[in-house]
């Protein structure tokens, strides 16, 4: 009787590996399937891609943008989109809208010739996205409007301060020799006018004017400075805020530190800089890195650059709502 009971355990062991074979087969089966069914997706994909003129894919892309730049109808399109992006960690927005859309603008008139290039070899170009830069820009400026004016604590403008400081030096000591007459890169003129002066309020305005001029005489000093973009930026950044707040004998009232309106216009300005970043991808899908950032101006650059490498004076920037004070007691912000 043992016997029996063991083959038929044995049997149905047996039987249940069959089963289990089987059930794996099916498994494996399906998920071949599975790889076979989404490498035919790709592969339909790109064979529409390779079916579609490039300059059909960007005129269907410039027709679906919303491009409408009216600041509230700008805002009004982006705000749910916005809303979306996460505020934890959120950087706080201290730059120049209209400074932006000027940069905006000359990028995309530089990128434009090399577009069906960039279209052609990337599988998800999202030009639709960036066509749409411009009247996102708005929307951003149109946000930051709506945030109360904040101080900045006496420690943060000194901290900034501290910051550009050693940048301010090294760029006015640079851009004298480089004005000296036996060189005559710049007018001598220009740069004593930023070298003049003292106090808080104008060094804000030198961190404003130096990456200007460096934009403005970029080619005369192209390849002959030592100054990275991005500490160009920085300089022009740091101005752009400090220059909102160091006011002779005028000081604004303290607010809260992050309001609603404060982390909207956060999330468009981090909307912005992705949307910036793609464009720059393009460029340097078509053109190889180096070409592209000497063609596109960055970003929060203070002078726009076309095309064509000349400087554009950007428009007149907007007296916006600046960044929230990180902490501590309201400054008197005064110039001294």
């Amino acid at each position: 009787m043992g016997g029996n009971k063991d083959r038929k355990s044995g049997a149905k062991d047996a039987k249940d590996a069959k089963a289990g074979k089987r059930d794996g087969a099916k498994n494996a089966k399906a998920g071949k399937e599975a790889k076979a069914g989404k490498r035919e997706a790709r592969s339909a994909r790109k064979r529409d891609r390779a079916g579609v003129d490039p300059a059909a894919l960007i005129a269907e892309a410039r027709a679906d943008a919303f491009t409408d730049e009216a600041p509230e109808r700008a805002f009004a399109h982006f705000r749910p989109l916005a809303e979306r992006v996460p505020a934890a960690d959120l950087p706080i927005f201290t730059g120049q809208p209209l400074l932006m859309r000027a940069n905006v603008r000359a990028a995309l008139d530089a990128l434009e010739p090399h577009l069906p290039a960039a279209v052609s070899a990337l599988r998800e170009p999202r030009i639709k996205e960036v066509f749409e830069l411009p009247a996102l820009v708005m929307a951003l400026d149109f946000s930051a409007a709506r945030v109360p004016v904040a101080t900045l604590s006496a420690g943060e403008i000194d901290r900034m301060l501290s910051e550009g400081a050693p940048w301010r030096e090294l760029m006015l000591s640079y851009l004298e020799v480089a004005s000296h007459p036996l060189l005559g890169l710049l007018p001598r003129e220009r740069v004593a006018a930023v070298r003049a002066g003292s106090g808080k309020l104008d060094k804000a305005r030198d961190f404003v004017a130096l990456p200007g001029l460096f934009a403005e005489f970029s080619g005369a000093l192209a390849g002959k400075h030592p100054f990275p973009a991005d500490k160009l930026d920085l300089l022009a950044t740091l101005g752009g805020a400090l220059v909102q707040q160091v006011r002779p004998g005028n000081a604004a009232a303290a607010v809260p530190k992050r309001t609603g309106e404060s982390i909207l216009r956060d999330q468009l300005a981090a909307l912005v800089a992705e949307r910036y970043d793609h464009l720059q991808v393009l460029a340097a899908v078509a053109l190889g890195k180096r070409k592209a950032d000497e063609l596109l101006p960055a970003l929060r650059a203070a002078v726009a650059l076309g095309s064509n490498g000349a400087a554009a004076a950007p428009e007149d920037a907007p007296e916006s709502a600046p960044a929230e004070a990180p902490g501590g007691a309201p400054a008197e912000m005064t110039d001294g």
